[in-house]
């Protein structure tokens, strides 16, 4: 079973921001200033995307193929709850 270059740079991409916020946080700078706390909440958002595109690699194509079907027209733009499980 080999794994897509799309899925390696994912699972890479993710992995960075994950010791990006990680260095953010013990920084101790995150509460105290704007800067810090901008380029964490952007880096965090950078990261649910990442996960929201694995999610969709790793689907079948049956469930492609019915997420194709059952798209809501009235909803095209994406949300930032939409990268974010609830």
């Amino acid at each position: 079973m080999s794994i897509s270059k799309k899925v390696l740079k994912l699972r890479q991409s993710i992995l960075k921001a994950n010791t990006q916020l990680n260095s953010i946080k013990n920084s101790g700078h995150l509460e105290t200033s704007e800067e810090a706390n901008a380029k964490y909440n952007k880096i965090l958002v950078q990261k649910a995307i990442c996960k929201k595109e694995l999610e969709q690699e790793r689907c079948s194509i049956i469930q492609k193929f019915f997420n194709k079907f059952t798209h809501n027209p009235n909803k095209e733009k994406k949300l930032i709850c939409d990268y974010f499980k609830s």
